[in-house]
C-alpha cells in the first residue's frame, strides 16, 4: 500500500489517470490481467478497477499490476436508487477486507443473483435457451452478471451484431426482457464505501436520463448523503460538459474524478482517452485518503 510522503511524490509526476475500468469480474471483457496488461500498452500510470458491486478481481489486478509496473487503485461501483433513478457510486481506495464494505457487496450479489434469473426466465419466454448457465459461463467464476452480460449473451445468439444493439432490444426500459433493479439508496452505498476507507465518487453523471434540474438535486442529495467527488471527464464527452461538471464540482466542494468506463475496446472508448480534469476542480488523488495498491 502507498500512502503519504512516498504518494505524494509519485503524484507530482505527470501521470495519465483512469479510475473507472471494468474487467469480467462484471461486464468488461478483459480478465483483470489482461486489462492491466492493455492499461500499460496504453500508456496508464494509474488505473483503478471498478467492477459493478464486486470486489473479487483487485487480487489479480494487483499482482499484474506489480508484474507491470503499474499503479492499481481498489475500486468498485456500486448500483443504488435515487428517486427511481439508476444511480451508480464508484469507490476508489477501498479497503477490500473490511466487513462493512463486503456484507454490503454480499448484499448486492444476492439482488444481482436475483435479477438476473428474472432476466434469464424473461429471455427464454422470447425462446432463448440455458440463458443463465450459458451467460454464466461467458462470465468470470465469482463475478457478478449485469445486463450487459445478457447482452453479450445475445450477440452469440445472433441478435445482432453488436451488445448495444442487443442491449437496446431486449434489456432496456420497456423492452421484453428488462427487469426493474431493487437496489438500496445512495447514503447506504457511501456508507459502506466510507467504512472501508474510500472515497464515494458519482459516476458519469451526465449519463443518467435526467435534465440538469434534476441532476443538481442528485448533486445535492449525494454532497449530503456524504458523497467526496465525481466524475468530471470521461470518454465521449465535450469540452462544455467537462466544463459544467467542472463547475459543479467547484461549487458541492467536490473532487473531481476521470475514468473512461472501460468495458471493451469500442470506437471513441478507450483507457485514457479524453480524461483531462479542468483547472479549477480539485483531482480526487489529491485527497487525504487516495491511495495506492502498488
Amino acid at each position: 500500500m502507498i500512502t503519504g510522503i512516498e504518494l505524494q511524490k509519485i503524484l507530482s509526476w505527470p501521470l495519465r489517470f483512469d479510475l473507472h475500468t471494468h474487467s469480467n469480474h462484471s461486464d468488461g471483457e478483459y480478465s483483470p490481467e489482461e486489462l492491466i496488461k492493455y492499461a500499460k500498452k496504453r500508456n496508464i500510470d494509474v488505473i483503478a478497477l471498478t467492477d459493478h458491486d464486486n470486489l473479487s478481481g483487485i487480487e489479480r489486478a494487483k499482482k499484474a499490476a506489480e508484474e507491470e509496473n503499474i499503479h492499481l487503485v481498489a475500486g468498485i461501483e456500486i448500483s443504488t436508487l435515487w428517486h427511481s433513478n439508476q444511480i451508480h457510486i464508484a469507490g476508489l481506495c477501498v479497503d477490500i477486507n473490511n466487513p462493512v464494505l463486503k456484507a454490503h457487496v454480499e448484499k448486492q450479489s444476492v439482488l444481482r443473483e436475483e435479477r438476473a434469473h428474472a432476466i434469464a426466465e424473461k429471455l427464454e419466454n422470447c425462446g432463448f435457451k440455458d440463458v443463465y448457465e450459458k451467460t454464466r459461463a461467458m462470465s468470470s467464476e465469482g463475478g457478478s452478471l449485469t445486463r450487459a452480460n445478457f447482452a453479450a449473451f445475445l450477440v452469440t445468439q445472433n441478435v445482432a451484431a453488436t451488445a448495444d444493439k442487443c442491449f437496446d432490444l431486449y434489456l432496456t426500459k420497456g423492452s421484453r426482457a428488462y427487469v426493474s433493479s431493487k437496489w438500496g439508496p445512495i447514503d447506504e452505498a457511501i456508507n459502506a464505501i466510507k467504512a472501508a476507507g474510500g472515497i464515494p465518487v458519482l459516476a458519469h453523471p451526465k449519463r443518467y436520463d435526467m435534465n440538469n434540474n434534476w441532476l443538481k438535486r442528485l448533486i445535492t442529495d449525494f454532497k449530503a448523503a456524504g458523497g467526496e467527488g465525481m466524475e468530471v471527464s470521461g470518454g465521449m464527452q465535450n469540452q462544455a460538459e467537462r466544463q459544467f461538471l467542472a463547475d459543479l464540482c467547484v461549487q458541492h466542494e467536490l473532487l473531481a474524478s476521470c475514468g473512461s468506463d472501460f468495458h471493451r475496446i469500442k470506437k471513441y472508448i478507450d483507457l485514457g482517452i479524453n480524461l483531462e480534469i479542468p483547472e479549477q476542480a480539485t483531482p480526487v488523488w489529491r485527497s487525504p485518503k487516495f491511495k495506492l495498491e502498488v
